[in-house]
Formats: structure tokens, C-alpha cells, sequence
């Protein structure tokens, strides 16, 4: 915004409010006063195109022969005329009939006349200040001249006088020429805007009189003219030439695409563009009647990028759309369904028995609930959304007794339901197409296939409209017949239909053959499986095997089967496998496992290696990493599981197993059923194992393409369900009135708005913004005060004071991005209710906290730089706070695609595809706008206003901006809701979508246009079809003469009831006595129109025309704010988690801190180490570190926590389990085993990265177990290596060797230890102290390698494993049978253990005892004995004294 539009705003706003603070403050509040924007885009008159250029796209010019012979003079313009009679025909159809006009004029209670005028028709809408009329008329014939235009309009009298075709033409040719020079963005000076006026005077028709070379020099003269026009400079007044040659700098002088308007305008003056007639494909005639050569006409197309128009939407699609009588929604979905709404009967009521079935899911019925009604209420839906092509909102509201029971008590179908009935109407006609052409494409085939006549018979059933079914009979088509279609492509493309092509081969070979002896077809099988018995018996082979079988069709085929000749069983699994192939493809078998697996399947989740490292606690896939037998019951319970197992699934963390319950059961029990024979010879159990295995084979081909079916469909299932929970909380957030700060007074508020920013008091200014209660920006300020100035605080009391009192705001809405806003929120109150502020109404200001979501997106977005290009952020920011306050309808229909797909609305929107999300919160706009309703003659001049225009009923994107350009070429404001028929702004079926919800405010100022009388009807709910309603409800409840109505009712003036009835003091009580079920009951029975609830809101209206019926707004509170201010939700911030902090302060014993979201949190002194040892904070706790904390408790309201440092408490964080592990749905084993793994894997990683220690010892080395035995394993016997423990930094290791392959590692425990890697003053092993590393190898190492010397230098000692030993010791006993022998060897299981084995003579058991060597001797059964002199006699005294206690009976 430049300094000079600044500097006049001020007082250009202060002179507004004076008006406000007189006229405004005594009316009720309405939703005029929502908001309005001081940006006007600059696309609109871009965005216009010629209304014939769109209808020859849609039309596709289709002329007829005897029109294209090329005649000149009159012959030439009556070939015109007939062109634009036949073109303006085809528009009609379209439009509304002389009877449905007749109706429309009746309810509306405007008696139309029955004569026509012979004016001409109204073919075009002119733009503001263009003359209609030719010759000069009176100021008080015009009323008269527009009624007959609007009878002419509506005239289906073809004939029409010469005179008045060459005005229609010449003012279309002017009304091309406004558009065209409005295209150049007022490049001509007050000067040239005089001069295209008199051009519009100019006539473009060949002079009777006039010859080739006058009318050339004129043409010439007229181009010349236009030049000079286009070279004079450009007055911008208000600006310096400073500014305009910046301007010029950054967009251009406006003369980029001259050289194609210059062509256009040749085309112009050479008489080639007829406003939209098709002359250019033709050419003109020269004197002779030589044809010329036509000339290409320039398109938007030839001018603008293609990606351009996409963005605009000026694209040939988006200019049919515009123009095609069917809401812009519908036209969108049902685009490239071929035939759409040509159903046969039967597929109608196929449509109407396969949607009931899927909503009463959804509606969840008892199961003898009689669904015959339900069934009619979804055909009636049915029905208004594909035969009259009518949106949900109007469904909902004006034919909602169609689509509800006559009960009181029953249903009511919803308008989510009738989203999903729109859905599932579009699945619908998928189906139907696509069966369609799988029937087509069989009929071409020219084949009679059984199976495939009875599938197109049974059409009434369910199965019969799924596209499984039908994907299983075009694969089965492709399959069996692939010769066929073979055939029929080589005809026709010369190519080969590739597909199946190796089943083709082996059914053409001689193998195939063994097919034929297995005793029953794969047909057979399916109606075996269809009937549930044998209804064909499987014939085994007389006297061959399978095996035997396939050899002798090899033998026999020697040449042709050479590659099976040295593999038989190569032969025979090719066989079984394309029987298994034949069997999978049978329709009625999978049905009927379909059918069976959709009742009784259940889902598995099989973890892959990466899933198992990744999925840890406090993932998001938690709660399904070991998830097993879940059902569809849980799925539709909590859909988003499903859908995260599939993005998991996505990121190969897992798989996802579908199953049926007891599947391998399953599979033998049809088998059984269906196949196995009952004999029981040799030769009958081979062919039974044979069969069987193709059986299982096939079965198992279906349980996969199955899965892959299910898969799919629950997908979009929960999609569905999941997209449905958005959808409501998204209407939460727009179901919400404007602010009203007193319900005793309610009127839109005045706003200001506050933010702290980063919330550096005194260093960063608070921004403060005033907006009037037209959400137009007034000003903002800026607050250098520091509000906790505890030297002088009254200072920023008298600023904000100040502030307040300038602009007398109702309310004062905060937010911003930080937690110090809550410091500021609470010193607002302080100051408002320390000095008593109040507003002009004598209330207290409330201080309230406005959602800030839409505020983010703004103060950075393109829309927030174009409205306001000259204001910082925070201005902007603030600006959005207040027009939230004022209507976060509005605010949230303003965001772009972009902006709305990145709100964070629900956790699980990012489960769900962004197309399908974004059409969804589109449904929620249209039914929340829908509700509110949008004033037409508002919106034409407010573009943030009109930004609701495209979720109105039958709107779009595309209608809504034509709606716009019909409305400014009106030029004038509409005065009632019939204009936008008869002023063909509206065609029939969007009119009757959208009348409802477009209403008329009535205005006195608007008493000037005297054209027509406004209805106070249309500033009402109450639909144009029921106007007639409402004024009888009127009269009757004024208890008016039935003479006087019926007086009325012929002079069409009933409307006058509706004046008298708000006038009356008493109209509630009188509403409220009227009968309405019983003249809806009466209405029914002599018209057959079902009106209860229309009748209800003519009352409601009539009481309150369009009265508010939103929520009321909510601001936020508690955990709300904390989590705005922070960032942090309940599960990234909650009691028992572990966050980090930085010490700020420290206070007393406490410890101040705060989080990386700027929590600020205390550390009292029983939750760190210094209370403990009575040691002050500060010589533990540096200020500015960060330190793990677990939090202890949360004070929302103060965005305050109390967290501990303490050790014990930070050691493991709590993680809240919100599911269950119930054996039954949870793989309780597989998660044991998983987490013994796990635990093996993070050590030996732990190892793997640990820092290797260095000690100062001969002795030390950076070995691990491993490396040390690999590096013994060459060494002497005694040999050892220290070091690194894997137990930890505290711990070392002796590794030594005992014998060839046998190592001993030793524990040392450190204790005493300087820091972590210093070698710790105190050693300990086997619970004695040493004092260094040299006195553990002499006092302790090497005694035992003395001790290992002598017990393997003695006879008794054995080398060898145990099982040498063990036969040493047998092999001795046998020779000698009468003595006992004992041995010692190594124990090769337990390093520094010995096997001490013996037998008292041959006949006795043998006997192994343990020794263990230490330090000190060898220990033996509680006794340790120095020597191995000592351990043999101690043994033997150990020996005797057993077998005399035991009498030597438990030796033998």
C-alpha cells in the first residue's frame, strides 16, 4: 500500500466508524457484517470469456449441409441469423421453459404479463455504462423496455425482423470491443476512453452505398486512430513520475501481447469476427462469390501458457464446465464415465439394492429391522442426484422428508450419508461400464461359454455388481479363450495377443493330453465348489499312475516333447501346474472362496528384519508390530490401523498377511467336499495326491489374489472412515459464529488484536491491530513499552489505555508463536481490570485467545502480500487473528489448496491420499456454507467474502467466478432472487440448486431501482419453489379472508401477506398455532409433495429470516493454549517423558529451566543430586547446559512444568501403553524371541562402538574375546593377553591359554576409578583386592598356571575331549576287571574346570565328578587341596568314606 492511500485511510476510516457508531449500532447483527477485504483481484476481467466461444467448444459446431453453401450481401447475414437462431435454440434447452417461468413468477408473487414484445431478444449481457437501446428514449419508457426484453428472452417465437438481428449483432460487436480494450488494462488516457465510446457508435455493417475502396480507406483511418490511442502516455494521477516508472519496472507498460490483440482487431475491421459466429471457418465471399481463405481465429490459447489457463481456469474443459447446466461438483466426478445416467431399469434398482446395502452397514439396523422403506429413501436420493443432477445441501434441506422414514423415531438419512450415496453412485456407474464392456468384449469373441451366460443372467444379485466379479470373468474370457482374441486381433491390428501365451503352448502340445486322464475338469470342480457336493465324480486312471501317465505321452511324442524326455517329473509338475492354473481361474470357485474368505478372514502382521531394528517403543507403528488375528470388526472400530499397517507395509517394515481362520482346515475340508474319491486302492491314493496337490496349489493362487482384493477394499474403507472423523472435526473448526462479547447485545464486534512475537519484552515491540465490524483493517501500533517494567510500570498501562480508548474495540483477541504470550494475555487482564476499561456499550472488554492456524498461513502467504505488501508479518497476523473473531468460516474458505492440506486437523489425515483428503474437507465447506448462506449483491463487490461463493449448492470454482462476471456486467445491484433467471445469470438446475442458499439483504438505498419489487422472501431460506408456500402459511396465520386470498392470488400480489405477517407483533404465537403436520398431510394427498419439513422453515424464516444456526465461537482454553503457545500435544509432552532442558537460573535450592518449546520448567530440590549431598545447585549444574529431564507434573494453565534431574529418575522413560496385548490379537512368543535377539544385537553393536581403552601395561591389548583366543591360539600353554572388558568401562579381562583351543577369561572388576577410562585403583577377581595388574599375574595368574603345569604333568591327567577319556577308562576297566581306575581331563564346556571320572571295577557305572582349578589348589566337593598329590589322596579318603556310609551299595 503506497504513503498517499495510508495517509487517506486514516481519516477515510475514522469518518466510517462515525458512521458505524450512528447508523450500525442500532440494527441486529447480520452476516453482512461477517467481513469484508480491501483487495479486489485483478484476474476477474481475465477471466472472462466470450460466452459463444465456450458454447462452440461444447457444441462442436456442428452445421448442417445445406448451410454451408457461401452467399453474399443479404444472403450473408441471413446465414448469420440462422446460425445464431439454431445456436441460441440449443441454449433454451438449458434454460427455463414459458411454464416453469410462468411457476417461478407465481411463487415468487410477480404476475407476468402475456404479451410479447417484438424488441428482440436478450442474447448478451452488456457491460457497466454500455447503451442498450438504439434510437434515444425517455427515462420513463425503461422499465417498460426491460420487462420486454426479459418476455423476449423467455419467447419461443423463432420469427424476428431484420432490423432487430443487425442491432444484436452490432451490440455484441460492441460488447467484444468493451471486453477486448478492458483486456489492456487501461492503457488510454480519459481522452481514449471518450473515443472507444464513439466507436461504439461506429456501425460494422457493409454500406449499402459504400464502395471496396471507401470502406477500405475507412477501415484504414479507424487503424490509424487506434494507434495513436495505444502511443499516448499514460496518466496515473496520484503518483509521482518516480513511482510510475517503478510500476512500469515491475509489471510492464501493459503492451506485452499487443502484437495479438493488434490481430484480433484486424480480424475485427475486416469483418471476420461475428461475435462468436463461425465465419472464420467458412471465410467471406469476395464481389464474384470466390470463397477467401479463412482466418484463424486467436484463442486464450493462442495468447496465454497453457499452464496459465489451468491455473485461471480458462481451459477449454473449465470453460464447458462453466457453461454445462450441472453442478460443478457432479460434473467433475462423474468425468470420463461414458453413458452417465443411462441405466436400465433393472440397473437402477440394482443401484438402489447394492447403496442401501452398503449405508445400512453404516446405520448399523437391527438385524429384523424391515429395510423396505430405507431402500424407497436411498432410491429417492438416488434419484436427485443422477435425474435432476441436485447437490446435497439442497437434498438435505428441501427434500429431506423424501430422504427420512415417515416415522418421528426413524431414520434420517445424513448428509454424510448422502455424500456417500453421491460416492458410491460414481462406483456405481464404474461397475456398470465396466461390465458393459466385459460384456461387449464377449459378445466379439462370437463364443457361448455356460459360465460366462449364467454370470450376465444373475444381474439382480449383489456379486453380480462388484468388479471383482467381473475382473474374474474378463480374466477368465482371456484366459480360455486366448486363441480366439488371438484371431480377432490379427485381423484387426495384425499383431498377437501376447498374454497367457505359455498356457497357450502347453495347450497345444500333446502333454495336455494328461490333463484330459485325470478324471474331471476344472469347470467340473467350480460346480462341485458352487454346489457344495459332488455333483461330478472324479475318474481315476484304469491302471496308470500320474507319473505313468505322463511317460507314456512322452514316449509316444518323443520329438515334440524332447525337453521332458530325460525329466519326467519336470513333465508331471507341468502338468499339475497349469491344472492348478485352469482350476484358479473358475469363476464360481472363487466366488464362492471369495465369498468364504470375505466372512472368515483375518490379518497378521509378519515383521521383516527391518521392521524389527526400526519399530521401537514409541514409534507409531508400536501397537501393530506383533499385531495378530485381527478381524474387520477391529479394523472398522479403528480404521487408522489398518492404514498404517499398510504404510508400514509401504516402507517394507513389515508385511501384512491375510488369512482365513483355520485356513489349512479350510482348504482339506473342501477338498473333501468337492474332489477326493473314495477309493481306496494304490492306484486311487496317487490320483488322490495328485489332485489334491493341484487343488492346494490353485487354492493357494486364489487366497493371493484374494488378499489382494481385500487389501484394496478395506483400504478404502477406512479411508472412508478415517476421512469421515476429518471431515467432522474440520466442521467443528468452520461451525462456528462470529464473536459476540454479550449475548444480551448482540452485534458484530469492533477487534483489536494483540502479539507478543517472540516475546523479548522491551527489546521487541508488541504489535497491536484495529479492525471495524466489517473486518476492514483501520490501523495498527506498535508497543515499545515493556509491560514488566517493574521501574515504571504505569507506562504501559497508559499506552494500551490510550490504545483502547481510540478505537473502542468490543473485544481483544491474543495468540502469537511463543509461550511468553501467556505473560502478556494475563497482564491485559490486569490492566483492563485495574483500570476499569469498558466499551462504548458500558461492557467489559473480554481479552480472549484466538485459534491462530489460519493467522500462520496468512502472514507469509501471497494473498497476505498482495492485500497488504507494505506491513510486516505481525501485522498481517493480527489482521487474520480479528477476521477469525468475525468469521472463521471465512478465514478458513480464503486458504488455498496448498494451505488447507498442510492444516493439521486430525492425527490421521496423513494416512490418506491428498486428493481424496481435499475433496472431503470440500465436502465440510459445502455443507458448513451451505448452512450460513451468502449474500449475492455482498460478495459481488468483497472477494474475501466471495471466496465462499464455490461450496454454494450447484458451485464451483469455475460457476463461481462466472457467477461473478455475470453479476459485474449487470452493473447493478440485484434486487430479488428471480433475476438470476432473467438475467440468465443462472440456468435452470444451478438456479434450483443454489436460489435457497443465495439471498437478497433489503436496503432502502437500493429504492432507485425501481426495475423490480424485491421479495422480502429472498432474505430467507425458504427456496423460490416455495414462495407460494410461504405466503399461505402467511395468510393463514393471519387468519386471512379466503375472499381476500383468492383476490389476491389472482391479482399475484400474496407476497403482501408476508409484509403484513412482519409487521404483526404477534406472528410467533400465530406461527406457532398453525397445523403444519396436517396441511403437510393434506398438501401430500392432492399433490404428492412431501413438505413437513420445508413447511418448518418457512416458519423458522418467517420468524427470523437466515438466523444464525452455527455454533458458537469458541476461543481457546487450557490445554488448547498450552498446546498453540508450544507446540506440544499428549503425546510429545506428557507426565513421565524424558525431555531435555536448559538451566536458565537458579533460585534458592531450585533449579530454573526451560525446553526447547520455551516450556519454562523448576527443578525443586528433593529432584536433584545437590539436596542430596547438601551441595548448592550451582557447583553441579552449569547455567546454559542442557540436561535430560523426566517431568513430574504439568500446569497447563501457566505453561509451567516441574521435571527431575535425578538419575534414577531419568533412566527410563514412561512411555503410556494406549493398547492391548491380549494373547489373542497379540504374538506374545514372537516378541520374547524378538526382544532376546534384539538384546544380542545391541550389545555386540555396543561393543562395536565403544572407545577402545588404552592401559599402560606390557601385557594390555585392544582385543576383544576373538581376537585374544586367535591371537593365544599360536602361543605356549599359560600364554595370556589383558583387555577391554564388553561388560563396560569399569571391567577388564585376562585372557590366557589352558590348553590347544582352551581359553579362560578372567574378570577384573575396577574400582576406585579416576574417570572412566582410567585404570581404577583397586582390582578385583574372584572377590579378592589387588592393587595393581602385576600383583593379579604373580599372586593370582600365576599360581594357576603352576597348578594347570602339575595336574597335566601327572599320570592320572588324560589329554583329549571327554569322549577319548570316557573310552580310555571302559577300555581299561574291561582289561582289568577287578581293579577301579580314575582319570583327569579338561573341561572343555567350562574353561578352568576338570573332569575327574572313575569306575570301582569293570561291573560299576562310570562316575564323573567336577574339580576346579584356582589360585590357591584345586577344589574338589567343598575341599580345596593344594597340590595334585593332595587332590588323588583326598579323592581316595573321599571315596571310602561314601562307600562305607553307603555300605558301597550306591556305587554299583
Amino acid at each position: 500500500m503506497s504513503q498517499v492511500d495510508e495517509k487517506e485511510r486514516e481519516p477515510m476510516a475514522s469518518r466510517e466508524e462515525d458512521i458505524i457508531a450512528n447508523g450500525d449500532e442500532e440494527k441486529p447483527p447480520s452476516d453482512e457484517e461477517e467481513g469484508e477485504d480491501v483487495f479486489d483481484s485483478s484476474d476477474d476481467e481475465e477471466g472472462e470469456e466470450d460466452v459463444d466461444e465456450a458454447r462452440k467448444v461444447q457444441e462442436g459446431f456442428i452445421v448442417d449441409d445445406e448451410d454451408e453453401d457461401v452467399v453474399t450481401g443479404k444472403g450473408s447475414k441471413k446465414k448469420r441469423k440462422h446460425k445464431r437462431k439454431a445456436r441460441e435454440q440449443n441454449e433454451d434447452d438449458g434454460r427455463l421453459s414459458e411454464d416453469d417461468l410462468d411457476l417461478l413468477m407465481e411463487n415468487a408473487g410477480v404476475k407476468r404479463g402475456n404479451d410479447q414484445g417484438n424488441s428482440g431478444k436478450l442474447k448478451r449481457l452488456k457491460r457497466a455504462g454500455q447503451e442498450e437501446t438504439k434510437d434515444d428514449k425517455s427515462a420513463s419508457n425503461s422499465k417498460e423496455a426491460a420487462e420486454s426484453k426479459l418476455e423476449d428472452f423467455f419467447s419461443d417465437d423463432e420469427d424476428q425482423e431484420q432490423d432487430g438481428g443487425d442491432e444484436e449483432r452490432r451490440s455484441d460487436e460492441r460488447a467484444f470491443r468493451d471486453e477486448e480494450e478492458n483486456h489492456k488494462g487501461g492503457r488510454s488516457s480519459n481522452k481514449g476512453g471518450m473515443m472507444d465510446e464513439l466507436d461504439d457508435f461506429i456501425e460494422e455493417d457493409d454500406f449499402s452505398d459504400e464502395d471496396e475502396e471507401t470502406r477500405q480507406h475507412r477501415i484504414q483511418e479507424r487503424k490509424m486512430l487506434r494507434e495513436q490511442r495505444m502511443k499516448q502516455p499514460v496518466h496515473v494521477t496520484g503518483l509521482s513520475s518516480d513511482k510510475i516508472d517503478e510500476m512500469y519496472d515491475i509489471f510492464g507498460d501493459g503492451h506485452d501481447y499487443d502484437w495479438a490483440l493488434e490481430i484480433e482487431n484486424e480480424e475485427l475491421d475486416e469483418g471476420n469476427l461475428e461475435d462468436g459466429d463461425a465465419m472464420d471457418a467458412e471465410g467471406e465471399g469476395d464481389e464474384n462469390g470466390n470463397a477467401k481463405p479463412a482466418k484463424k481465429k486467436i484463442t486464450l490459447k493462442d495468447i496465454y501458457d497453457l499452464q496459465d489457463l489451468k491455473r485461471n481456469l480458462l481451459t477449454d474443459e473449465d470453460m464447458v464446465i462453466r457453461k454445462t447446466d450441472v453442478p460443478e461438483r457432479y460434473q467433475e466426478l462423474r468425468n470420463g464415465l461414458a453413458n452417465y445416467s443411462e441405466l436400465a431399469s433393472e440397473d437402477q434398482e440394482l443401484e438402489k439394492n447394492w447403496i442401501s446395502d452398503k449405508i445400512a452397514v453404516d446405520k448399523n439396523f437391527a438385524p429384523a429391522y424391515d429395510l423396505t422403506e430405507f431402500r424407497e429413501c436411498v432410491g429417492n436420493a438416488i434419484q436427485f442426484i443422477v435425474q435432476d443432477n441436485l447437490e446435497v445441501p439442497f437434498i438435505y434441506a428441501y427434500r429431506r422428508n423424501y430422504i427420512s422414514s415417515r416415522d418421528a423415531d426413524g431414520f434420517v438419512l445424513t448428509e454424510d450419508d448422502l455424500w456417500d450415496i453421491v460416492r458410491l453412485d460414481i462406483e456405481f456407474h464404474s461397475i456398470i461400464n465396466k461390465r458393459d464392456y466385459v460384456k461387449r468384449f464377449y459378445e466379439e469373441l462370437n463364443i457361448q461359454d455356460p459360465m460366462v451366460d449364467d454370470y450376465f443372467r444373475n444381474q439382480t444379485t449383489g456379486s453380480s455388481a462388484e468388479l471383482n466379479s467381473l475382473q474374474d470373468i474378463y480374466n477368465y474370457l482371456e484366459f480360455k479363450y486366448a486363441h480366439e482374441i488371438n484371431d480377432g486381433i490379427l485381423k484387426k491390428t495384425g499383431r498377437k495377443h501376447l498374454k497367457n501365451s505359455s498356457y497357450e503352448k502347453f495347450k497345444a502340445s500333446s502333454l495336455y493330453q494328461a490333463i484330459t486322464d485325470i478324471g474331471i475338469t476344472a469347470d467340473q470342480i467350480g460346480e462341485n465348489v458352487n454346489a457344495q457336493h459332488q455333483i461330478h465324480v472324479a475318474v481315476d486312471h484304469p491302471n496308470l499312475t500320474p507319473l505313468e501317465v505322463v511317460e507314456s505321452i512322452l514316449n509316444s511324442n518323443t520329438a515334440d516333447l524332447q525337453v521332458f524326455t530325460s525329466n519326467t517329473k519336470l513333465a508331471l509338475d507341468t502338468v499339475k501346474k497349469y491344472y492348478a492354473l485352469e482350476i484358479s481361474k473358475n469363476t464360481k470357485m472363487r466366488e464362492k472362496i471369495r465369498s468364504d474368505f470375505y466372512k472368515y478372514y483375518l490379518a497378521d502382521v509378519v515383521l521383516t528384519s527391518k521392521g524389527k531394528r526400526e519399530i521401537q517403543r514409541g514409534s507409531i507403528y508400536e501397537d501393530i508390530k506383533y499385531a495378530i488375528n485381527r478381524t474387520p470388526i477391529h479394523f472398522h472400530r479403528d480404521p487408522d490401523v489398518f492404514l498404517r499397517m499398510l504404510e508400514a507395509e509401504s516402507f517394507n517394515l513389515l508385511n501384512v498377511k491375510l488369512h482365513m481362520t483355520s485356513q489349512s482346515h479350510y482348504v482339506e475340508h473342501m477338498f473333501q467336499v468337492v474332489l477326493e474319491t473314495t477309493n481306496t486302492s494304490q492306484l486311487a491314493t496317487e490320483w488322490n495326491n495328485f489332485r489334491k496337490s493341484a487343488f492346494v496349489q490353485a487354492m493357494e493362487q486364489i487366497f493371493g489374489d484374494i488378499s489382494g482384493e481385500i487389501k484394496e477394499d478395506l483400504s478404502k474403507t477406512c479411508e472412508k472412515l478415517v476421512t469421515k472423523t476429518i471431515r467432522h472435526k474440520l466442521m467443528t473448526k468452520l461451525d462456528q459464529a462470529p464473536y459476540i462479547p454479550n449475548l444480551k447485545d448482540p452485534k458484530i464486534p469492533k477487534i483489536l488484536t494483540l502479539t507478543a512475537g517472540q516475546g523479548r519484552f522491551g527489546s521487541d515491540a508488541i504489535i497491536a491491530v484495529f479492525v471495524n465490524r466489517k473486518s476492514d483493517f483501520v490501523r495498527d501500533y506498535k508497543i515499545v513499552d515493556n509491560p514488566f517494567d517493574r521501574s515504571n510500570p504505569q507506562k504501559f498501562e497508559d499506552t494500551l489505555d490510550t490504545i483502547i480508548q481510540n478505537c473502542q474495540p468490543n473485544v481483544i483477541g491474543i495468540n502469537g508463536p511463543n509461550p511468553k504470550t501467556q505473560k502478556l494475555y494475563k497482564r491485559l487482564q490486569e490492566v483492563v481490570h485495574k483500570k476499569q476499561i469498558i466499551d462504548n456499550r458500558g461492557h467489559t472488554i473480554p481479552v480472549v485467545y484466538v485459534e491462530d492456524e489460519v493467522a500462520i498461513r496468512y502472514q507469509s502467504s501471497e494473498r497476505g502480500n498482495q492485500e497488504f505488501p507494505n506491513k510486516p508479518p505481525l501485522v498481517k497476523y493480527c489482521i487474520a487473528l480479528a477476521r477469525y473473531l468475525h468469521s472463521p468460516l471465512l478465514e478458513y474458505a480464503n486458504l488455498t489448496l496448498e494451505e488447507l492440506g498442510s492444516l493439521a486437523i486430525h492425527p490421521t489425515q496423513s494416512l490418506v491420499p491428498r486428493d481424496l483428503l481435499l475433496r472431503v474437507l470440500e465436502t465440510a465447506f459445502v455443507d458448513i456454507v451451505n448452512l450460513v448462506g451468502v449474500e449475492v449483491n455482498k460478495a459481488t463487490d468483497n472477494p474475501y467474502y466471495a471466496s465462499a461463493l464455490q461450496y454454494i449448492s450447484g458451485f464451483g470454482k469455475r460457476k463461481a467466478i462466472d457467477f461473478l462476471e455475470s453479476l459485474h456486467r449487470l452493473n447493478e445491484p440485484l434486487l430479488a432472487r428471480q433475476q438470476l433467471i432473467t438475467h440468465n445469470i443462472l440456468h435452470k438446475t444451478i438456479f434450483m440448486n443454489s436460489a435457497g442458499f443465495l439471498y437478497i439483504s433489503w436496503n432502502e438505498k437500493r429504492q432507485k431501482y425501481e426495475d423490480l419489487e424485491h421479495d422480502q422472501l429472498d432474505n430467507t431460506r425458504i427456496h423460490p419453489e416455495d414462495y407460494h408456500l410461504a405466503t399461505k402459511v402467511a395468510a393463514d396465520a393471519l387468519e386471512s379472508d379466503p375472499d381476500a386470498i383468492t383476490e389476491k392470488e389472482g391479482q399475484g400480489t400474496m407476497s403482501e401477506f408476508i409484509d403484513m405477517l412482519r409487521e404483526d407483533p404477534d406472528r410467533r404465537s400465530k406461527l406457532e398455532s398453525l397445523n403444519l403436520e396436517q396441511y403437510a398431510e393434506d398438501l401430500e394427498k392432492n399433490t404428492g409433495q412431501r413438505k413437513l419439513n420445508n413447511l418448518n422453515t418457512i416458519v423458522l424464516e418467517l420468524l427470523d429470516g437466515f438466523e444464525e444456526l452455527r455454533n458458537d465461537f469458541h476461543p481457546l482454553h487450557g490445554e488448547e493454549i498450552f498446546q498453540s503457545l508450544t507446540g506440544e500435544n499428549e503425546k510429545t509432552f506428557f507426565k513421565g517423558c524424558i525431555v531435555p532442558v536448559r538451566v536458565e537460573r537458579f533460585r534458592h535450592n531450585d533449579i530454573m529451566c526451560i525446553t526447547n518449546s520455551q516450556v519454562e520448567c523448576i527443578v525443586n530440590a528433593q529432584h536433584h543430586t545437590g539436596a542430596q549431598f547438601k551441595i548448592p545447585p550451582g557447583d553441579i549444574y552449569e547455567i546454559g547446559k542442557t540436561y535430560p529431564a523426566k517431568v513430574v507434573f504439568i500446569d497447563y494453565e501457566n505453561i509451567l512444568a516441574e521435571v527431575s534431574l535425578l538419575e534414577h529418575d531419568i533412566r527410563h522413560q514412561y512411555v503410556p501403553i494406549n493398547y492391548s496385548k491380549d494373547p489373542s490379537i497379540w504374538d506374545l512368543k514372537q516378541e520374547l524371541e524378538d526382544s532376546e535377539v534384539e538384546k544380542k544385537i545391541t550389545m555386540q553393536e555396543a561393543r562395536a562402538k565403544r572407545t577402545h581403552r588404552v592401559i599402560n601395561h606390557p601385557y594390555y591389548f585392544p582385543f576383544n574375546g576373538k581376537q585374544a583366543e586367535d591371537y593365544l591360539r599360536s602361543k605356549e600353554r599359560g600364554d595370556f593377553v589383558i583387555r577391554q572388558s564388553s561388560r563396560g568401562d569399569d571391567h577388564l579381562v585376562i585372557t590366557w591359554k589352558l590348553d590347544k583351543d582352551l581359553f579362560q577369561h578372567i574378570d577384573i572388576q575396577e574400582l576406585e576409578k579416576e574417570n572412566p577410562l582410567a585404570l581404577g585403583r583397586v582390582l578385583v577377581v574372584e572377590q579378592q583386592r589387588y592393587h595393581d595388574l602385576d600383583q593379579i599375574i604373580v599372586e593370582y595368574l600365576q599360581n594357576k598356571i603352576r597348578l594347570l603345569n602339575e595336574i597335566t604333568s601327572n599320570e592320572k591327567f588324560k589329554s583329549g575331549n571327554k569322549k577319548d577319556v570316557v573310552k580310555f577308562v571302559e577300555d581299561y576297566s574291561k582289561v582289568n576287571p577287578n581293579r577301579s581306575v580314575y582319570h583327569f581331563c579338561f573341561n572343555h564346556s567350562n574353561p578352568g574346570w576338570f573332569y575327574l571320572m572313575f569306575k570301582l571295577n569293570s561291573q560299576s557305572k562310570l562316575y564323573t565328578w567336577n574339580v576346579k582349578l584356582t589360585h590357591t589348589g584345586f577344589f574338589l566337593v567343598n575341599y580345596n587341596y593344594p597340590s595334585v598329590i593332595q587332590l588323588c589322596n583326598g579323592f581316595k579318603t573321599l571315596l571310602k568314606s561314601s562307600s562305607s556310609r553307603n555300605k558301597t551299595a550306591s556305587y554299583h
